[in-house]
């Protein structure tokens, strides 16, 4: 009996091989280009060639040309907001099958290829890069420029800014790179720096320019871009600046409340409110605030800190971590302008995404 088990063993004919290995590499990448990245590092573990396609930029031209592109998330975190800045990514599990060691299918994953960066630097996404401008390194100004593939997960340095800065306020309006004040001293409390610097993304040139006295000697604590007009705070005013007519004006109506680490969508300011436990809104148009109504209670309460990143579809990524605990919380939120004026929200998501004692330095919103 077992002679013949073997015998039909032996007799069992070869696994045929997988049908898309057979076809034209131009056919795969069609294929693959239609499917959602977040299937992509299961199928980077199925041979070489799919490892090396999903990585490869003639897949993203694809996706591109069939309009699959995707927005993701690319969040600088700092273990104690001191030390090098570290790239992580905000990933969701396919099918919603879960993450092991966690009841979410939403995590914050560490890009090990990614070196580390300096702390309190600028960031700015552009298509499927991010630009990493100036910080503190080894706590020294330092003017450097990097820019990040997304694609790739590789840096590359690019030419140095004309001045060395941190935290300075920096938008992108028409493919430019606006890098306004921000500390050109060991101090990160203050931003003592006159100057204004804009790269043109383009010609890959940097331009030096004297700006008017807004605030000098203060730190920016937030910035936004509206309209094609830059919307920042310090701790005694808000500012709305045209790079267009090169003028600057106060905004009482805007100060009234304390903005930080916000976002926009469909030209409305959204910041989270850590002591009022709320969302609010700020609709430069009617230049008044409001509150962000339908999902009291579905947040965590007591955070210490909070930042808010807009995504596609009216929806924003809103990252809090608790006064008493380590782990970031993170959630997706659809919002809605109803009749009446009032701005709704819906929670679609809130989980932990990440443990332990980090803090998140900014987000940054890319096209992959």
């Amino acid at each position: 009996m077992s002679s013949q088990i073997i015998r039909a063993q032996k007799k069992q004919p070869p696994e045929p091989p997988c049908l898309i290995s057979l076809l034209p590499d131009e056919i795969v990448v069609d294929i693959v280009a239609r499917v959602p990245r977040c299937y992509y590092p299961t199928l980077s573990q199925v041979s070489r060639r799919f490892r090396s396609l999903v990585a490869s930029p003639e897949l993203y031209a694809r996706r591109s040309f069939f309009g699959c592109t995707e927005q993701c998330l690319y969040v600088a975190i700092s273990k104690d907001q001191t030390s090098d800045i570290h790239w992580f990514t905000l990933c969701r599990k396919p099918n919603g099958q879960q993450f092991s060691g966690t009841a979410s299918d939403h995590r914050l994953v560490h890009i090990p290829s990614l070196p580390p960066m300096p702390i309190q630097g600028s960031y700015v996404g552009i298509g499927s890069n991010i630009f990493v401008m100036g910080g503190f390194c080894n706590w020294k100004i330092t003017p450097s420029v990097s820019l990040i593939d997304c694609l790739t997960h590789t840096a590359q340095t690019l030419p140095d800014m004309p001045k060395a800065v941190a935290i300075s306020v920096t938008e992108l309006i028409d493919r430019k790179i606006y890098v306004i004040g921000g500390s050109d001293t060991l101090s990160p409390l203050k931003s003592p720096s006159r100057s204004m610097m804009v790269y043109d993304t383009d010609t890959e040139m940097w331009e030096l320019r004297t700006r008017p006295d807004w605030e000098a000697g203060k730190r920016w604590f937030s910035s936004v871009v509206i309209g094609g007009k830059i919307y920042m705070r310090t701790y005694y005013n808000s500012f709305v600046y045209d790079p267009i007519e090169d003028s600057c004006v106060r905004d009482e109506v805007l100060h009234s409340k304390e903005w930080s680490s916000s976002c926009v969508i469909d030209d409305v300011l959204y910041y989270y409110d850590v002591r009022g436990n709320c969302l609010r809104a700020y609709d430069p148009k009617q230049r008044s605030w409001g509150v962000v109504k339908g999902f009291e209670g579905l947040l965590p309460e007591a955070c210490k800190w909070s930042k808010t990143v807009s995504c596609t579809g009216g929806k924003l990524v809103l990252f809090l971590q608790k006064t008493e605990e380590t782990e970031i919380w993170c959630a997706e939120i659809a919002v809605e302008r109803r009749e009446g004026g009032e701005i709704w929200g819906k929670v679609e998501w809130c989980s932990v995404v990440l443990g332990g004692n980090f803090h998140i330095m900014d987000c940054v919103a890319v096209e992959l």
